[in-house]
């Protein structure tokens, strides 16, 4: 079989690299070959990031401080046998900013030989080689020296899907006519990350399968695959990585096996104490000049991104995060392109700048006596970049691709839109107030920001791409995440700016680093994750930090780099960016049409002479104290409820593809869908539920279905749409009651509730759905679609009701349910978009 030569071909490429590898020397000061590693990650949050940063830097630490011990001890059965070149500051890029062809490379090149540290000791041949073969199995190391190594960290988004930094490389992946030993000179160490609630079929989905491809293709794991859990207390998939890290990855890497002794000398030593020679600050790949006399007075009206004189710049930022599958809209027509949510960015007439919106309706739909305050909001999207369309939409587009784009609605039910958010200005003054003045007192100064990174992609890409002509103060408001919760990793570079002269600096530097620790985890949790503390906060806890004795200016005396002040440079290179926040459209996109035949309109509309289109959120406010009386705020839905009804286009969003993307709307000559829809939501997960059922109803509307013939009709019509929804009291938090009572009413839904506080026992939409026995017939019979909308809590549960369901009518049972489910996915049949 194919597998068989396979596996001839992986020994024979073993055999031949042993074979023909050069002797290996070594001496008392150096291992016996220097090897490199590519970081490549995938991620949606940032975390896979964050823990590409942490683990290059560990790595880093562990190769000086092995330098360190072989260069202090004789005996050879303690050598490290590799050292690893990382440059200082690096941890990899993305897989899609690196590139699928680059990626590719990795695999089917072979790597240049293993240095031969000791190239001076050929008359030592004999000595070398029994030095060797007694320390070391050869065999195993030369395997792993003869591959590129790749240590590649991979998030799960949605469900059990690719992130979007992964999505073109995943693509290429996928091809059929790649050959099996694609990736034979490829060996990987894997660090996946998930969240147990999705289930343990969700559960880092997207890195296993990232695994098992890459071995079909002929790459050899380099150590067992780690597994990042988001639940894990005191830290979460971090607290994992550190297992990893030290248990597994470390160990592989310097001695080539699991060797106990070796192992237990890594895991022992005290990560605190570190000596000066490895606890240095790295330098800041920024460059900054401050211009005194710049800037635009006459524009104080508009926002900064928005002045002439800012604008270019703070577009290149933005456009670096415009998710890869985004729609892209014609500058000329104001239509969304066909199929542009799989083209490549430049493609895209707008170079990823993000569109812009103004809020028309924000009200709050949560009684105000109620806990969660919940906002519907509707925004207008302006598609065009000036008022040159006419408000009436029957222009004619210019060329074949307008009237191509002008047949697509501008998004489609189920869709996401992803929001770049501020920080509010009352965290950016206090963020300032924290930092020492030589920084502070230029916030609002014009600045010239550039890099001195000249070197590879793969390099550059580890840092973020600040605006180029900005203010300080602009950066903290609109582009630095200054509301998010430092990793541990951030936590143990601040500790580098502690200032040792301020009475109080040493222990405070201490303390930083015992925070960013395994050792540690409990600390951090209490610290800095139950108390939901901010960059501010720690900045203010901290505060050596900001102490300036206007003595040193960077290195002392001694040449020591342990501390040095913070500067301009070094608050962007530690500074995390925004990171932008998805939202499931809560509205329908045919509304907008008043008939089949307005094939000009599809959608779009135009609100005070701008030509675009409305859509609706449904939002809940994340708010709240902590368990010492700690107030916080959630930034994106914080920042959204802030926002009044204005035609100011302030909103930087995108638009893409969600879960719900196969919605059926073929109907019959009676006006009945020939698909039923069964949508099972709780809280906030009712928004992409409503999309699906409301374009169902305004196609429905659109070819003129006469309602009074529906309503009078038997149970058919009504059994086409169902919807389950939970929630905790209907006199509080009961979202869109009205419009499904309305839909009820007109014989278009069948509507189940669950509310988990009304009465004595809790419900929950799981339980109503095992009484209401609707999942068998509907499936089975009907032939149904079923949309699952929630958290990961409630998605799973429900999911095992409709398995516990289906076993019981399936003749193979719960094996028999699992592959149904899955059939009924892939035609987007069986649909979940959860959250946690």
């Amino acid at each position: 079989s194919i597998h068989f030569y396979i596996f001839i071909y992986r020994h024979f490429v073993i055999t031949h690299s042993l074979m023909s590898n050069t002797k290996i020397t070594t001496t008392a000061s150096s291992p016996l070959t220097t090897g490199t590693c590519t970081i490549l990650w995938s991620t949606q949050g940032g975390r896979a990031k964050a823990c590409a940063r942490r683990t290059a830097r560990i790595i880093r630490t562990e190769q000086q401080l092995r330098l360190d011990h072989d260069n202090n001890n004789n005996d050879d059965a303690t050598k490290s046998i590799v050292s690893w070149e990382l440059p200082t500051g690096y941890y990899g890029s993305s897989f899609d900013d690196y590139g699928p062809l680059e990626f590719f490379k990795l695999g089917n090149e072979q790597p240049c030989p293993p240095t031969n540290n000791n190239n001076d000791n050929d008359d030592d041949d004999d000595d070398d080689e029994e030095r060797t073969s007694n320390s070391k199995s050869i065999s195993q190391i030369s395997q792993r020296r003869r591959r590129r190594l790749v240590i590649m960290f991979v998030s799960t988004t949605g469900d059990a899907e690719q992130c979007d930094s992964i999505q073109e490389t995943w693509k290429k992946l996928l091809a059929r006519n790649i050959p099996v030993h694609q990736f034979q000179y490829m060996t990987f160490a894997l660090f996946c990350l998930g969240d147990r609630a999705y289930g343990p079929t969700a559960f880092c989905a997207a890195g296993r399968k990232l695994a098992a491809r890459l071995v079909q293709l002929g790459a050899v794991p380099y150590c067992e695959i780690g597994y990042g859990d988001d639940g894990t207390p005191n830290g979460g998939v971090f607290y994992d990585l550190d297992v990893w890290i030290r248990n597994v990855l470390l160990p592989v890497m310097f001695f080539g096996e699991k060797d106990v002794v070796n192992r237990d000398n890594v895991l022992k030593r005290d990560p605190v104490g570190l000596p000066s020679c490895v606890a240095t600050v790295p330098e800041s790949p920024y460059g900054v000049k401050i211009c005194m006399n710049g800037g635009s007075g006459s524009e104080d009206v508009k926002l900064e991104w928005q002045m002439e004189d800012y604008m270019n710049s703070y577009g290149n930022f933005f456009s670096s995060q415009c998710p890869s599958t985004c729609y892209f809209y014609n500058v000329t027509s104001g239509f969304r392109i066909s199929g542009s949510q799989d083209m490549a960015r430049k493609n895209d007439p707008r170079q990823g700048i993000p569109l812009l919106g103004c809020m028309v309706s924000n009200q709050r739909i949560t009684a105000k006596e109620w806990m969660q305050d919940t906002r519907h909001l509707r925004i207008h999207v302006k598609t065009l970049t000036s008022k040159s369309k006419s408000t009436s939409t029957s222009t004619t587009p210019a060329t074949q691709e307008d009237e191509m784009s002008s047949l697509l609605l501008p998004y489609q039910a189920g869709d996401i839109v992803t929001i770049a958010p501020s920080n509010p200005e009352k965290v950016v003054n206090r963020f300032l107030s924290c930092l020492p003045s030589s920084i502070r007192k230029y916030a609002d100064c014009p600045l010239h920001i550039y890099t001195n990174i000249t070197t590879s992609t793969q390099y550059s890409s580890s840092f973020l791409p600040w605006p180029s002509h900005t203010t300080l103060r602009g950066i903290l408001t609109y582009c630095a995440d200054i509301c998010s919760l430092p990793e541990r990793e951030d936590l143990r570079a601040l500790s580098f700016y502690c200032n040792p002269k301020h009475p109080m600096g040493v222990d405070q530097r201490q303390k930083l680093l015992s925070l960013s620790e395994t050792s540690d985890a409990a600390l951090y949790g209490d610290y800095v994750l139950r108390e939901k503390r901010n960059w501010a906060d720690v900045l203010f806890d901290f505060d050596s930090i900001q102490y300036e004795d206007n003595v040193n200016n960077g290195d002392d005396a001694s040449g020591d780099r342990s501390h040095v002040p913070l500067t301009m440079e070094h608050l962007l290179m530690i500074l995390p960016a925004i990171v932008p926040r998805h939202f499931s459209i809560a509205s329908a996109p045919s509304i907008a049409m008043k008939s089949a035949q307005a094939k000009d309109s599809r959608g779009y509309t135009s609100r005070n002479g701008t030509f675009g289109f409305d859509l609706e959120l449904c939002v809940a406010v994340v708010q709240g104290k902590t368990r010492y009386g700690r107030e916080y705020h959630g930034l994106c839905s914080t920042y959204l409820a802030s926002l009044e009804c204005s035609s100011n286009y302030n909103i930087r969003l995108w638009i893409k593809p969600g879960s719900f993307g196969k919605l059926p709307l073929e109907m019959d000559e009676n006006g009945h869908y020939k698909t039923p829809i069964m949508c099972i939501g709780a809280g906030t997960g009712v928004a992409p539920l409503r999309s699906l059922l409301h374009e169902r109803e305004a196609c429905r509307k659109l070819v003129n279905v006469s309602f009074d013939r529906l309503s009078n009709a038997d149970d058919t019509a009504t059994s086409n749409n169902i919807l389950v929804f939970g929630c905790r009291k209907p006199s509080m938090d009961f979202y869109y009651e009205k419009e499904w009572e309305d839909l009820q009413k007109s014989g278009n839904l069948k509507l189940l509730v669950a509310f988990s506080q009304s009465q004595q026992h809790k419900v929950y939409v799981q339980k109503v759905l095992r009484e209401a026995s609707l999942v068998s017939r509907h499936i089975l019979e009907n032939n149904g679609a079923i949309f699952i909308a929630g958290s990961a809590k409630m998605a799973r549960a429900v999911k095992d009701e409709i398995i516990e369901c289906l076993s019981k009518q399936l003749p193979l049972g719960e094996k028999g349910v699992k592959d149904l489910l899955h059939k009924l996915q892939k035609r987007g049949k069986f649909c979940v978009e959860a959250w946690s």
